[in-house]
């Protein structure tokens, strides 16, 4: 049996910085294809220390910083640096995936933790998980 790491919010769980629940078909298309799977699902920031809901995040290299919820000004920083819950979300995240013997990282897309460009993405890929970025 394959065992498949998956963002929790992918998977319907309320989880997201809103507090509100997304459907992602393609994901739900993609295990359907998979019937012998394990499946694991993951929150990185959730497993970090952040609450849900909690304020919007900006990246700026490397670093993760609240933002305003007007979404027409989320391009600027207003609240406190948060880089701290997200690397630590990234390395329990990278500990299950090890203890687990995953093949396969299906992840947010967009998401500062989980897109391959993001903190828990870039750590799984360079430990050498393989990653599905999808909404």
């Amino acid at each position: 049996m394959k065992t498949y790491l998956v963002s929790a919010c992918l998977l319907g769980v309320p989880c997201r910085w809103h507090g509100k629940k997304i459907i992602s078909s393609n994901t739900k298309k993609l295990i359907k294809q998979n019937t012998l799977i394990q499946i694991i699902q993951v929150c990185p920031e959730v497993l970090g220390g952040l609450p849900v809901p909690r304020p919007p995040v900006k990246r700026i290299r490397g670093r993760v910083f609240e933002t305003c919820p007007d979404k027409s000004s989320r391009k600027y920083v207003t609240g406190n640096e948060v880089t701290q819950y997200f690397r630590s979300g990234a390395a329990k995240t990278l500990e299950i995936a090890i203890r687990n013997n995953v093949e396969l990282c299906i992840l947010c897309s967009w998401s500062p933790s989980c897109d391959i460009t993001g903190i828990t993405g870039k750590l799984l890929a360079q430990n050498g998980f393989k990653i599905i970025n999808t909404f």
